[in-house]
């Protein structure tokens, strides 16, 4: 296969997934948007982004499943198609409720993407190139993470939030035609239909993950607010490991799982599952963190923080490519093990921020720790995939993109709870409102202790999954062209 083919391939599924991301991260501009527009309560706007990201993380594995019999193209463009609905629909939405069912079909179309994605670029690189594109792949989400908000403030602010909708209905209407011009060539190697006989799939396997996910990240989201220990949360959880027991079952007695969990026997896929799972758990502290600590803390307007959380996602995109095309020549585990300490010390060095902290401290703090992401993120993608036949790229790729959600909002969940106990143990009620409209410095300062506690925490998981990274070893590839 000629290189320029290749490249071309990635540029193709690289529009596809921009055009998702951004979809998702200009959420952050559109929300506050709708609820004005509609005169919506706080809990009813977050079930905006509820619910893209429950349809989302519900749906990774099984498309990505059905994607590795089908094929990856047709997964690709239905969700390309999807997309473009939904924001067809936003931007004629007329009640809250039609902008729930857009975000509803935008979610399919986005889990049709982002699951095939990256089995889609380990499809069309082979294992001498893989780290080397998934660095570029990851530079492309990055970038896409920046774009979104940047893209969603100047719409809104020259047009309205359905200028969002229409922008992204645009985007994916290019994507159709790039996708559908370059998959033509017969030359560009993504995995085509394997099915043979009649379609099989496991349904009931579908249903259980769908409903544990679901029931899993209500209970998250909802946790604090209701109480842990409240009838509901608690009920939630007894259901959602109930529902993952009869999963686990499911997929152990079936013959074509949904998830086969032998994948757990490779030492190499466990290992790096379980520490892309506690890297993102870990950068979600900061994540969400940040944002209140410059702006109720600090002071900042929106516009200064959107500026200082941009070289942190910058460092991390310009970052990737270099570090998996290192990761093709010197292995994965020693870059994924330096990222991951990089990224434990800049959340340590993060910790000892306080109320009068320079600019300088924050920018490099930030920095270094998506410095550390930009390191570790490429190379564990490859050592994932290469450690799986690519007949399960598909699969490989949603359980990753699954990972990364679980993870990032378990995280928000942890860090959450952990401020709220640091700022009631210090007698202060743990309200957002009430750091902004004081002048008593008392109550930013238990919101910077229970920072420091949470990131404390998290720079020290980094460190153990920097020495899980050690000992798991290199991938014995099953796909070594």
């Amino acid at each position: 296969m000629k290189l320029d083919i290749k490249w071309l391939g990635f540029f193709a599924i690289a529009f596809g997934v921009f055009a998702s991301v951004t979809e998702q991260t200009s959420a952050q501009i559109l929300v506050p948007k709708v609820t004005d527009h509609f005169e919506l309560s706080l809990p009813h706007a977050q079930w905006i982004m509820l619910a893209y990201i429950l349809t989302v993380c519900a749906l990774f594995m099984p498309l990505g499943k059905i994607a590795d019999k089908i094929g990856r193209k047709p997964i690709f463009l239905t969700g390309l198609i999807t997309l473009m609905l939904g924001g067809i629909i936003g931007s004629i939405a007329t009640t809250y409720s039609v902008i729930l069912i857009a975000k509803v079909i935008a979610g399919f179309g986005g889990a049709s993407i982002e699951a095939n994605g990256m089995a889609m670029i380990a499809d069309v690189f082979g294992r001498k190139q893989r780290g080397k594109a998934m660095g570029l792949y990851m530079s492309i989400i990055g970038f896409s993470a920046i774009a979104g908000p940047l893209i969603g403030g100047y719409l809104t602010n020259i047009y309205n939030w359905r200028a969002l909708f229409i922008f992204n209905v645009i985007l994916c209407g290019l994507g159709i035609i790039i996708a559908l011009i370059i998959f033509r060539n017969k030359e560009l190697n993504i995995q085509p239909n394997q099915i043979t006989g009649a379609f099989s799939f496991d349904w009931r396997g579908g249903f259980l993950s769908t409903a544990t996910l679901l029931i899993f990240l209500l209970v998250i989201t909802f946790g604090n607010q209701e109480g842990w220990t409240s009838l509901y949360i608690s009920s939630g959880i007894f259901l959602c490991l109930l529902l993952f027991f009869l999963f686990i079952w499911q997929e152990k007695t079936t013959k074509d799982p949904l998830l086969d969990l032998n994948f757990f026997k490779i030492k190499t896929f466990s290992l790096s599952v379980t520490t892309r799972f506690l890297a993102f758990l870990s950068m979600s502290f900061s994540g969400f963190l940040m944002p209140f600590y410059l702006i109720q803390i600090m002071g900042f307007t929106t516009t200064t923080v959107g500026v200082l959380l941009a070289p942190g996602a910058l460092s991390m995109a310009i970052i990737g490519p270099f570090s998996g095309q290192l990761s093709d020549k010197i292995g994965t585990k020693w870059l994924n093990a330096f990222g991951m300490a990089i990224s434990g010390s800049a959340l340590i060095f993060l910790a000892y921020l306080n109320i009068n902290s320079s600019i300088t401290a924050i920018l490099l703090g930030l920095t270094l720790q998506g410095c550390g992401a930009g390191i570790f993120m490429s190379p564990n993608n490859s050592a994932i995939m290469n450690s799986i036949d690519s007949s399960h790229f598909g699969i490989g790729s949603g359980f990753m993109n699954l990972i990364r959600a679980t993870a990032s909002l378990s995280g928000i969940a942890i860090a959450t709870t952990i401020v709220v106990i640091t700022m009631t143990q210090l007698n202060f009620e743990p309200n957002l409102s009430n750091i902004t409209d004081s002048s008593d410095n008392g109550i930013k300062l238990s919101f910077i202790s229970g920072m420091k506690n949470s990131f404390t925490i998290a720079g020290f998981i980094m460190y153990v999954s920097a020495i899980i990274s050690i000992i798991r070893g290199e991938p014995k590839s099953m796909n070594n062209s």
